[in-house]
This record gives structure tokens, C-alpha cells and sequence, in this order.
């Protein structure tokens, strides 16, 4: 699979167009589209744009890597909480 693709699905998952990440990102909906296409990469800048805006990690997009995840559901809404804002300071 190549990072077209990955970023492909990435925006799929949160259920944006290539318009919406084109304005959110500052930049034309077609540059997505070829990045999407593996017509041409990506700068470091706008990668890492694209890395925090589909909240993946950047392991997964460049390389195919896949994320480690924990099961944070049986824990008290309050600690989920501070667990999301650590994360976002930090990420």
C-alpha cells in the first residue's frame, strides 16, 4: 500500500472530502488529489498537517505501520478526559 493510499483512507475514516482537507490545510483540492494518487509527495510541512489533522500516526502514513492502541472503554469518563487532553498537549 503507499502513502496515497494511506492518506486516502485516513480521510475516508473521518469522512472528509479532498475539499474539506484542501481548505483546512490551505491548499487546493487537485494537490490533494494527487497526493492521493501518488502523482507526487507531499512536503514534511504539509505531511505533518495531514498527519495531525487524521489523527494518525505518522509511522502508519509513511510506512504502513500500524498504530498501537489500548482499550480505554471500561475507564471512568473522567479519567478518558484527562487521558484526550494529554494527548492533544502532547501530540
Amino acid at each position: 500500500m503507499t502513502i496515497g493510499i494511506r492518506l486516502k483512507i485516513s480521510r475516508n475514516k473521518l469522512g472528509l472530502s479532498q475539499e474539506d482537507v484542501a481548505k483546512l490545510i490551505g491548499t487546493h483540492r487537485t494537490t490533494i488529489s494527487k497526493y492521493e494518487k501518488d502523482a507526487c509527495e507531499p512536503s514534511i510541512t504539509v505531511l505533518k498537517k495531514l498527519i495531525k489533522l487524521y489523527c494518525v500516526d505518522a509511522d502508519y502514513i509513511l510506512f504502513g505501520k500500524k498504530a498501537k492502541s489500548i482499550n480505554i472503554s471500561n475507564l471512568p469518563e473522567n479519567v478518558i478526559s484527562k487521558l484526550y487532553l494529554l494527548i492533544a498537549k502532547n501530540y
